[in-house]
């Protein structure tokens, strides 16, 4: 089995991301650990919690980092809710989180089982930026690190320049994005193309119709209001769980572009990913996804 962590600031597609993880048999989950982002530490932290219940597992939770290394913290409650389930709650976990802090968890995972460890980082990269400043010894001691986060060659999603989870703390992604290690990155433009779900695949969640899929749709409803304002579509764009599929099958990526990447840290470009493709980059940017895959592994995840 595969031993992996999963490092998000759990929010309506991070929770759907982690029932696609929860559910998969090939997955050792050694930690889930938090990253403010989305919404603050404590309601990450609690969200994670619930989605674990709900998928009747028994994962440690592990609460990481409250705010970005150098900035304050700015949510995006305007689109997930204040609770960050859409406000179609209340989602209130009977567990707590573990003692142990999120970063010395990862750096003591990896420690006891090098070049094992898996990570995902579906958040910001705060947790995984302590994490290599606090213990550089563990950089390459990881079997392989994928994360969502950037815009590859489209647009953002929180400004023209960025996407979310880069924007937050774009010191943090910057630092490891060039931390020499081998990253897998699913970014924002291959979301819009291949990870979004429309009408139809509503409907066809509604029709598996368990507490998962239920679960998964009542969440979006804040999300597909401000679509409906914003773009006047039904549709929502589920980044987490696009990489999460990516994830747990990269042979649904047929085609990555390998780079490297900086992040601009100031200004109004802020959190913009900077690609400059060569074949020795140290970073796999997916560019071709299969959309079909991708629903799949969702629909089957929720039954």
């Amino acid at each position: 089995m595969r031993k992996i962590i999963i490092d998000t600031d759990t929010a309506t597609d991070d929770a759907v991301a982690l029932i696609m993880a929860l559910k998969n048999v090939d997955f050792d989950i050694k930690a889930i650990t938090t990253v403010a982002g989305n919404v603050d530490l404590i309601q990450a932290t609690q969200n994670a919690l619930y989605t674990v219940e709900l998928c009747d597992k028994k994962i440690p939770v592990f609460k990481g980092s409250g705010s970005p290394l150098n900035r304050k913290l700015e949510t995006s409650k305007f689109f997930h809710g204040k609770d960050g389930l859409g406000d179609s709650g209340p989602y209130i976990p009977k567990t707590k989180e573990e003692n142990e802090d999120g970063i010395s968890k990862i750096i003591s995972t990896i420690k006891k089982y090098p070049n094992e460890i898996e990570i995902i980082a579906i958040g910001p990269l705060t947790n995984i930026a302590k994490a290599f400043q606090k213990d550089s010894s563990i950089i390459h001691s990881i079997k392989s690190l994928y994360i969502m986060g950037g815009i590859g060659e489209g647009k953002g999603n929180i400004t023209e320049h960025a996407e979310f989870n880069f924007w937050v703390d774009p010191e943090a992604a910057d630092y490891v994005l060039n931390s020499n290690i081998k990253i897998h990155l699913i970014a924002w433009d291959t979301t819009q193309i291949y990870g979004y779900l429309n009408k139809e695949n509503f409907k066809e969640l509604e029709k598996i119709n368990t507490p998962l899929s239920q679960f998964a749709i009542n969440i979006q409803k804040k999300g597909l209001e401000y679509y409906k304002i914003k773009y006047n579509e039904h549709k929502i764009d589920l980044a987490d769980p696009l990489a999460m599929a990516a994830f747990i099958d990269n042979k649904i990526v047929s085609k990555f572009l390998k780079c490297t990447i900086k992040v601009i840290t100031s200004g109004n470009k802020r959190g913009k990913d900077i690609l400059s493709l060569n074949s020795i980059g140290n970073i796999k940017l997916a560019s071709i996804i299969s959309r079909d895959k991708f629903l799949n592994n969702l629909k089957k995840s929720l039954v």
